[in-house]
């Protein structure tokens, strides 16, 4: 497995943006050289495309492609590896990756998205630059933007399957952690409220009747100053937006979301809501593997 660029290597990976671009126009985009300088180093054999020694100018490029030029970074006005947002990794191996999402970062890329990278965009070029090839990454459930967390890959096409069926079969244990506003009259409680779009607002979700079924086990993991809570929340079932649209019929929103409520929004810079843990059946042979993600900064404050 390829770790890096070699010594007086420059390592370049096409962003989306450049995707279908030719080799040569990659260079002349990523680098200080011209397109005719471009062409001279991949005719003297000095550039490769995933691992392997290319001299074709018109070489069609997808993104993630890794491609490495045999010059020195000085040479080429560019640096030895390019500069990605950070995604730390959780776990990883033949079969699935989990990285810790941050707060802020699309899980996918969305319309009017353009240039801005999502966090399986991001997983794949940090991967495709440590191994010298696009690798493959297939996102298994998504987060919302403003929620922080493990967010799940399958790393083979072995084990897509097996991981999308283990979402459907509720095998997967799901833990968020939220801060909420008010004091919870229980300390345990399981939120059992189906869960529609509502029709007066494209982007939110309601408590309706006619809705589909959601669960959500909600325990006060501890109580804090100025009428604010911690709990921690496992569902039971998984819809779009159900915590936070549980909380907030729970009469509890999740402090700082604007959509469903928060009336102290001004205390948090988004919805304090993190995916804490995720338990599942690895892919591989079935065993139990636990992930956990790092209580982040904003919302450790409220600790």
């Amino acid at each position: 497995m390829v770790t890096g660029p070699a010594p007086g290597t420059v390592r370049l990976v096409v962003l989306p943006e450049h995707d279908g671009l030719r080799l040569d126009q990659l260079l002349a985009a990523a680098t200080a050289l011209s397109r005719r300088a471009a062409r001279r180093l991949i005719d003297d054999g000095l550039v490769a495309r995933n691992c392997q020694p290319t001299r074709v100018l018109g070489r069609v490029l997808e993104w993630g492609d890794v491609v490495d030029v045999l010059r020195p970074p000085d040479e080429l006005g560019a640096p030895a590896r390019p500069d990605l947002p950070e995604l730390p990794v959780l776990f990883a191996d033949r079969w699935l990756v989990a990285v810790d999402k941050p707060a802020g970062m699309l899980s996918q890329p969305g319309r009017g998205t353009t240039g801005e990278l999502a966090a399986d965009q991001v997983a794949v070029l940090r991967l495709a630059v440590e191994r010298g090839s696009k690798p493959y990454l297939r996102m298994v459930h998504r987060l919302d933007r403003t929620t922080s967390g493990v967010a799940l890959f399958a790393a083979n096409p072995q084990a897509h399957a097996p991981l999308v069926a283990a979402w459907a079969d509720d095998a997967v244990d799901r833990r968020y952690l939220a801060v909420v506003e008010g004091e919870p009259a229980d300390d345990e409680t399981v939120l059992d409220r189906p869960i529609g779009r509502d029709p007066s607002h494209g982007w939110r979700f309601r408590v309706d009747p006619a809705g589909r079924p959601a669960r959500t086990a909600v325990r006060v993991a501890a109580r804090l100053a100025d009428g604010l809570a911690l709990v921690e929340c496992r569902l039971l079932t998984g819809r779009t937006h159900q915590v936070r649209v549980h909380l907030a019929a729970w009469g509890h929103p999740v402090l700082g979301d604007r959509l469903y409520g928060s009336r102290r929004a001004g205390l948090a810079p988004r919805p304090l809501l993190h995916a804490s843990a995720v338990e599942l059946p690895h892919p591989q042979d079935g065993h139990r593997l636990r992930i956990e993600a790092p209580v982040p900064d904003d919302l450790a404050a409220f600790r």
